[in-house]
């Protein structure tokens, strides 16, 4: 025997009520005739010592017939002898899926999450099959399910077990939405090929961080048939804040950084420090206070004791995951500039002085200037190869065979004519531009300089030397006045380009390239006589420019998230890219191949291709330290269907209770006890009528 809802057995208390009205209520026996009633007050009857229960059966037909009514709410039914045991649940596949982003690794949430996965394989049964997936910015398949036809394997669940153990968070973001659709698409197919009663269901252990990555949701239509159960796990100290190195508003190596600090939500500190960093030591600090949820931009001095610091820190909360931010450091340059003038090294109104005061004093750049001697070759035996020539005095046909042959096998010649003769023979590497005439002095009769001058009116900002200049803060060369200039003009169709011209149209600077090199030349020289260049703000980062064109640039480097390809630039040579990762190891990418993906960890990567090396850094995404609890209801809106989790104990439970419900549907035996208490009804109205005309009498 068994009752379906145990719950209205708590209506039998309604028993004692036909029982108290038995007691309370007593009708006095015989009648007295009194002439008049109204001077006599009313009284009710009293439950005294002396009060007895009479109609003994009238009240038991009463009381079964309550009795009755209370059971078939209840529900009865005969229970069946069988008793349910582990072996007769209906078997699921069971989908663990496991997060393993950079963000697992605070605290001891990962080891929080294997035991709640291993809890789960503990409640699993015989017939239940498992697999394992792990999931970060990609999915992976650690354990899959059984293969159709294969013998069941009892020994799956340890065989998870042990998989689990090798398991460890990685540094890759965490993609949510992308691994739920990839695993309910395959349960769902599963299901529908191998037409099996096992139930499939999702559970996902994760640290469910606001970072996580869910937009995959909101185009697939979730299956049904797929429940997902979401068991959260959660480090004791919440504290976290990250910094990021945000992009240079200016090319200068020197120049402060901006830094941008986040605090996460359910942060409980505010006070944190920035600071450069190298693997072995550490700069100044720089405090900086950002409440909870908000975000602070500071900007980081650099100078020149920092200058080889490659990475920023963070200190101040409770997770060290993401206190780290890599940077490329400047790499310092070492060339030979070779100065072939009639000026003299010390002379105020030449050349010569100015470039040698621009190059001068930089930590980055090692620039030795010398005097090309144009009886002799450019480099002498033992020299070191120069990368940049500068001329300004007229060229021998000598000279211009071997600054020639300099310039095509890569070398930068700039010419900045100092006069009529030197016009003549510069414009000599220029075959499609004429020398219209000589030196120009742009004031006229009766006028002076300050009164009529020439400004640079058009520039090609996208060109290499005027590419630190683009932002509209730097833009600005309306303030350098030119007095002499060179006219020229170009033939059509012409293979020079004109970099920047003066605002009456005239050339200002040209550019050619010559095989591997390429031949620069300024119609106007930088000394006072000629302009203001040499003397305003603009002439030693222009300088700076031209020696990263020659030389190759401090650094050309890119910054990546964790998982993401690095595209690197190929020189066509047939050798391979050999690329080393932050821990040392090498890996060497196929002939051809100039894309690298294996970005699995943040730090500086060195990619060598022969003789050249370029690093780029690699840093973990700033979704993932957004570590404040995600609310787990925007799944349930993108139409993900959410389980609850059973344990085998609960499972039975259901299984019993699905059972029960069907027998007592099937044996219906709440009717009967309904006619039996009607029957009662129609008998316990008999007998109260015949029990009152008994005592009327």
């Amino acid at each position: 025997m068994g009752i379906l809802v145990p719950l209205y057995l708590a209506g039998l208390t309604a028993l004692s009520l036909p029982l108290i009205l038995h007691l309370v209520r007593r009708t006095p026996r015989g009648r007295q005739e009194f002439s008049s009633l109204m001077f006599l007050s009313p009284t009710p009857p009293r439950l005294t010592r002396r009060s007895r229960l009479d109609q003994i059966l009238l009240l038991l037909l009463r009381l079964a017939a309550l009795a009755l009514v209370t059971l078939a709410f209840c529900r009865p039914f005969l229970r069946e002898a069988a008793s349910l045991s582990f072996a007769d649940l209906t078997g699921k596949r069971l989908a663990i899926l496991i997060d393993t982003s950079a963000s697992m690794k605070r605290g001891d949430v990962w080891q929080q999450a294997i035991k709640v996965a291993e809890k789960q394989l503990d409640d699993l049964n015989p017939q239940d099959d498992v697999a394992l997936f792990a999931f970060s910015d990609r999915l992976r398949t650690i354990i899959d399910f059984q293969k159709e036809g294969a013998a069941p394997i009892s020994d799956k669940p340890q065989v998870v077990r042990n998989r689990l153990k090798d398991l460890q968070p990685e540094w890759g973001s965490t993609d949510l939405g992308t691994a739920l659709v990839a695993v309910a698409s395959e349960l769902d197919t599963a299901s529908d090929i191998r037409q099996s009663p096992l139930e499939p269901q999702i559970v996902v252990i994760s640290d469910f961080q606001s970072g996580s990555r869910i937009e995959a949701l909101q185009s697939f239509e979730w299956p049904e048939r797929v429940p997902v159960v979401t068991l959260a796990v959660a480090p004791t100290n919440t504290t976290n804040a990250h910094a990021q190195v945000l992009p240079a508003e200016e090319v200068n190596e020197l120049a402060d950084v901006r830094v941008r600090v986040v605090n996460s939500a359910d942060s409980r500190g505010d006070q944190f420090t920035v600071e450069w960093a190298e693997p072995k030591s550490s700069g100044v600090p720089t405090d900086v206070y950002v409440p909870p949820g908000q975000t602070r931009i500071i900007r980081l001095p650099r100078g020149t004791d920092n200058l080889q610091a490659d990475r920023v820190l963070l200190r101040g909360d409770d997770h060290d995951f993401d206190n780290t931010f890599f940077v490329v450091p400047p790499r310092k340059l070492a060339a030979t500039l070779l100065y072939a003038g009639r000026d003299a090294a010390e002379d105020p109104e030449g050349l010569q002085l100015y470039l040698r005061l621009a190059v001068a004093n930089d930590p980055l750049r090692q620039i030795e200037v010398r005097p090309l001697d144009v009886t002799k070759p450019l480099t002498a035996p033992g020299d070191v190869e120069p990368k940049i020539v500068v001329v300004s005095q007229p060229v021998t046909e000598q000279l211009r065979t071997a600054l020639t042959k300099f310039v095509e096998q890569g070398g930068l010649l700039l010419l900045v004519p100092d006069g009529d003769e030197a016009a003549t023979s510069v414009f000599s590497f220029f075959d499609d531009v004429e020398y219209a005439r000589s030196v120009a002095e742009t004031a006229g009769a009766g006028e002076s300089r300050s009164e009529k001058f020439l400004l640079l009116g058009e520039i090609d900002f996208t060109h290499p030397l005027f590419t630190p200049f683009a932002g509209p803060r730097y833009s600005d060369f309306t303030k350098i006045h030119f007095w002499k200039h060179l006219i020229v003009t170009l033939k059509l169709p012409t293979t020079t380009r004109v970099v920047a011209r003066f605002d009456n149209g005239d050339p200002a600077l040209l550019e050619r390239s010559i095989d591997k090199g390429r031949v620069l030349a300024l119609t106007s020289g930088w000394q006072p006589a000629d302009s203001q260049l040499a003397l305003s703000s603009k002439f030693v980062p222009l300088v700076g420019a031209l020696l990263d064109l020659a030389c190759g640039g401090t650094e050309v480097s890119e910054s990546v998230s964790v998982g993401q390809p690095v595209t690197l630039q190929s020189s066509g040579q047939p050798e391979p890219f050999v690329v080393q990762t932050p821990d040392g190891r090498e890996v060497r990418l196929a002939a051809e191949v100039s894309t690298f993906s294996e970005t699995d960890q943040p730090g500086i990567y060195r990619a060598k291709l022969g003789s050249t090396e370029t690093r780029f850094t690699v840093n973990l995404s700033a979704a993932e330290s957004l570590t404040a609890p995600l609310d787990l209801e925007q799944l349930e809106q993108r139409g993900v269907y959410m389980g609850t989790e059973q344990t085998r104990a609960q499972r039975i439970d259901r299984v019993r209770q699905q059972r029960d419900t069907e027998l007592e549907s099937r044996q219906k035996v709440w009717r009967w006890l309904i006619v039996v208490a009607l029957g009662l009804l129609v008998l316990e109205t008999w007998w109260a009528g015949r029990a009152e005309r008994k005592i009327t009498l």
